[in-house]
């Protein structure tokens, strides 16, 4: 009887102790300085990619003009050190052309037809003088707007040029830097220490695992918001206690890509700090919506 007490007590202390540690203070940054109480940013994935081709100025354009709150873009390089606005590593899925951006001059790049292959409400935008973009022409065409910039190339070229191109600009304090890739969060964020960034992929993994075992006042936080889907293995990302863990922190929530009005509305409800949208009008009728 005594040896098992002796146990209990060898498993309590240390349980007391974890309960009994503080948790870290909440994050912040100037970013979301202006945010008001309560609101639900309407991000505008791919430049707003739902009513224009995806990550062009014409997007951004027509998403700036609903009313988007923030414009989310991707970012390759290119075979000169140019960092232009395209999801996809190659052109062949959006442009006319074929092969990889990385191989491509910026001068080479402007051959191509950034329309050719959408069409949007039975409307071509084929041969419309659609052009890839340079990041400097979205942030000089848009000044004073707030960014989300994923790096989409796991290379300490492209890291280092967009801190260059960030403060050359002077958007420090407007944009978030996302990436899947860990290596090039980590390059960034030594480039640029001052600048919000978004957990890469294993580090959604650390703190959704630390926040799931109530261990996450344990886990540093390298960034001030978590872009994630609503699902990632088997786990259910909008879940209450994940949520309020993340904001107790200070951490934004933020979930991609929501189409449908009535999961949006579900992430209203669920206390989502923002949604990534190809549908910026989809978004605002949801905001506008009745809570049920």
């Amino acid at each position: 009887m005594r040896k098992r007490w002796i146990w209990l007590a060898a498993l309590a202390i240390p349980l007391v102790a974890v309960m009994a540690w503080p948790a870290p203070p909440p994050v912040s940054h100037p970013y979301f300085a202006d945010l008001r109480p309560g609101a639900v940013e309407n991000i505008a994935h791919g430049g707003g990619q739902g009513h224009a081709p995806p990550d062009t100025l014409e997007a951004l354009k027509l998403a700036d003009a609903m009313g988007a709150d923030v414009l989310e873009i991707d970012l390759q390089l290119t075979k000169d050190g140019v960092l232009v606005l395209h999801h996809d590593d190659t052109l062949d899925r959006i442009t006319d052309m074929k092969g990889p951006i990385a191989a491509k001059t910026w001068a080479e790049l402007q051959q191509a037809d950034s329309g050719y292959h959408t069409v949007i409400n039975g409307q071509s935008f084929r041969g419309k003088g659609i052009k890839i973009a340079r990041l400097e022409q979205a942030f000089q065409q848009f000044p004073g707007r707030r960014w989300v910039i994923e790096i989409k190339n796991d290379n300490e070229a492209a890291s280092t040029r967009l801190c260059q191109l960030i403060s050359q600009f002077d958007e420090t304090n407007r944009v978030i830097v996302a990436s899947f890739h860990d290596g090039a969060m980590k390059t960034f964020r030594k480039a640029c220490p001052k600048v919000a960034t978004a957990y890469s992929t294993g580090e959604v993994r650390l703190f959704l695992i630390a926040s799931h075992l109530r261990l996450s006042r344990f886990v540093h936080s390298p960034g001030v918001a978590l872009q994630i889907p609503t699902h990632a293995a088997g786990f259910d990302l909008t879940n209450r206690h994940f949520v309020e863990t993340a904001k107790a922190r200070g951490i934004k929530v933020q979930y991609w890509t929501i189409n449908d009005p009535q999961e949006m509305r579900m992430l209203i409800e669920a206390n989502a700090d923002g949604i990534m949208t190809d549908y910026v009008d989809r978004f605002q009728k949801a905001w506008a919506s009745p809570r049920p």
